[in-house]
């Protein structure tokens, strides 16, 4: 018998990304821009249709008043631009969405849609589930740790197990964190060590396979076989007092304390709220009938 398996979403990378790829004129039943709940909708039918997942969650990025990472670091994603206005009520509507469908949904104000989905995969692996992480973020990478555990790119079709992850990324998923350290995430404005690259850090990683152990033995990287090893060694030992606050920093929490025992089971769509938030977001009766297809495939 296969494990059961849960799949995590990490919704916001889709919402942007059909806040940038369908058209603006798409729009509510008040005229306002929905193009992005539009987009994300369809990813969501998508999956759905493909792999009718009896457990199934969405993590949402929602505003960070309390954030966790920025307590640690204040300058963290200090290089972000804020969304604009009219994504962001598309968001809450992306969530209502996901309660109309039967779809369980979290967010939070201290902790990324990262630590959602690395806590729910926790304590579901610990149930016995499989987990199956859907995201291009390669900082996700990191929780596929069980033999039949997944990461999927959707929108590339590109599924990455525990050894899929190693090759792909150069590193095994236990060590994307430490790889990140040395490397620094610009996207999330983490300064890395200037000139470690992930090819280096890969390397390195290979051979002392922790921040912890990279510290310990920084004097002994210029002895690696690999061409920069005297120059990287040098780097390391300038810079390796900001690794275990980068460390902390691309570490993906895994245990967040949900209010209410987390369900994923994929309860089936709410037809009285379905059709309040199909009539507000001026859904078409084709897609309606899509999704009220799916219950009874």
């Amino acid at each position: 018998m296969p494990q059961p398996r849960a799949y995590l979403i990490d919704s916001s990378i889709y919402i942007f990304r059909a806040w940038y790829v369908y058209d603006e004129s798409i729009t509510d039943s008040n005229g306002n821009p929905c193009n992005a709940v539009f987009g994300f909708c369809d990813f969501l039918h998508q999956l759905v249709r493909q792999k009718k997942p009896e457990f199934i969650a969405c993590a949402f990025d929602s505003s960070q008043t309390n954030s966790y990472r920025k307590e640690l670091f204040p300058e963290y994603k200090a290089n972000r631009d804020p969304a604009p206005e009219e994504l962001k009520a598309q968001f809450q509507h992306c969530r209502d969405f996901c309660d109309a469908v039967g779809i369980s949904n979290f967010g939070s104000d201290r902790y990324e849609a990262d630590d959602i989905i690395g806590s729910l995969a926790h304590k579901f692996r610990e149930q016995g589930m499989a987990v199956t992480v859907v995201s291009a973020d390669k900082d996700l990478a990191q929780l596929i740790l069980g033999e039949e555990d997944a990461w999927w790119d959707f929108a590339r079709g590109n599924v990455l197990n525990h050894k899929g992850v190693e090759r792909h990324f150069g590193v095994k998923p236990e060590q994307i964190a430490d790889m990140l350290a040395l490397t620094g995430d610009k996207i999330d404005n983490i300064p890395g060590i200037p000139g470690i690259g992930s090819t280096t850090a890969s390397r390195i990683l290979q051979k002392y396979p922790s921040v912890e152990e990279v510290i310990a033995n920084c004097e002994n990287i210029a002895a690696m076989k690999f061409r920069g090893a005297t120059r990287a060694q040098a780097l390391v030992n300038l810079h390796k007092g900001m690794l275990p606050l980068n460390k902390l920093l691309t570490t993906v929490v895994t245990d967040i304390e949900f209010d209410e025992e987390p369900d994923l089971n994929w309860t089936g769509i709410n037809d009285e709220a379905f059709s309040r938030i199909s009539e507000l977001l001026a859904i078409s009766e084709t897609m309606q009938r899509r999704w009220l297809d799916l219950e009874r495939s």
